[in-house]
């Protein structure tokens, strides 16, 4: 048989990958509760304090 409509591009199999990539993603940072574990934080050194004779 001979078909008169085009086939498509085979676009649906990429779309459908990234859709699912992008949930994975979210679910992931759902899963995490969206906060980085070095957010906020900033690293400070402790000022020593010197004897009495310095």
């Amino acid at each position: 048989m001979i078909y008169s409509e085009e086939k498509s591009t085979g676009l649906a199999m990429p779309l459908i990958a990234i859709l699912l990539a992008i949930a994975g993603i979210l679910a992931a940072l759902v899963a995490t509760g969206g906060q980085s574990s070095t957010t906020g934080r900033v690293w400070v050194p402790q000022v020593q304090q010197q004897g009495p004779g310095k």
